[in-house]
């Protein structure tokens, strides 16, 4: 009985020998497996999965203009434009330019006429002064026609003036350098030069019917001159109205 007793206390101790690390190990496994997962922390170093979905879009900003539509085309002052003294300003405005348009439009026509009244009174003239002073007949059959062409030529250009200055301005226009301000300067010699031939012509016509010959010759070629210049600036004035 004693040894029965003693050989079952050696089978114990040798099972429980081999039993206690497998349950040992099972102790020490079972709280890692049976632990809940949680989110690391921001200072983790595990990189945490991208958010699915799309990302949410910021709501803009509030404001009082539209965007992309806050310039201006007309400045700031066109918002005060508007209203019934804006509209009577436009409808006086292109009164003003059709007035101006159709008495430019007249002043062109007279201009370009009496340019050609200018040529054939410089020819004429040209042919007065080589009958009378370059060793012509001396007969003076080119004096009425050249007087006849001079006259028509000072009313015509007189009259091409008056609408120049009758044109109204409907606009504000700077100075600067362009074909307008060429036109100008070049009908202000023309004016000068036209002013200076009548009174030259009319001073050498009558030291002529007076009969004295002193200094005649020499009024008679500035006045030939002045004539072919004055047509100069008519020309260039001309050419910068049309160009």
């Amino acid at each position: 009985m004693a040894q029965i007793s003693q050989r079952l206390l050696l089978a114990t101790i040798f099972v429980a020998v081999l039993v206690a690390p497998g349950v040992t190990r099972a102790q020490a496994s079972s709280p890692a497996d049976t632990a809940p997962q949680t989110v690391g922390t921001p200072t983790s170093s595990v990189p945490l999965p991208p958010p699915s979905g799309p990302l949410p879009i910021p709501a803009p900003a509030l404001s009082d203009k539209p965007a992309g539509l806050d310039f201006e085309f007309f400045g700031p002052d066109d918002a005060s434009r508007s209203g019934p003294d804006s509209a009577a300003k436009v409808a006086n405005a292109s009164e003003l330019s059709q007035k101006r348009r159709h008495r430019l439009g007249i002043h062109q026509f007279l201009g370009l006429t009496t340019w050609a009244f200018m040529g054939a009174s410089c020819i004429v003239g040209q042919l007065n002064y080589n009958d009378l002073y370059g060793g012509g007949s001396g007969r003076g059959n080119y004096q009425l026609p050249h007087r006849l062409l001079v006259y028509s030529t000072a009313g015509l250009f007189t009259a091409t003036g008056i609408y120049s200055l009758l044109a109204p301005q409907p606009y504000k226009k700077p100075l600067k350098f362009d074909s307008g301000l060429v036109h100008r300067i070049a009908a202000i010699g023309a004016t000068a030069g036209m002013v200076a031939e009548v009174v030259l012509g009319f001073i050498t016509a009558r030291t002529a019917d007076s009969g004295n010959s002193s200094g005649i010759k020499q009024m008679a070629t500035i006045h030939d001159a002045v004539g072919w210049t004055t047509f100069g600036f008519m020309t260039a004035a001309g050419t910068a109205w049309l160009f």
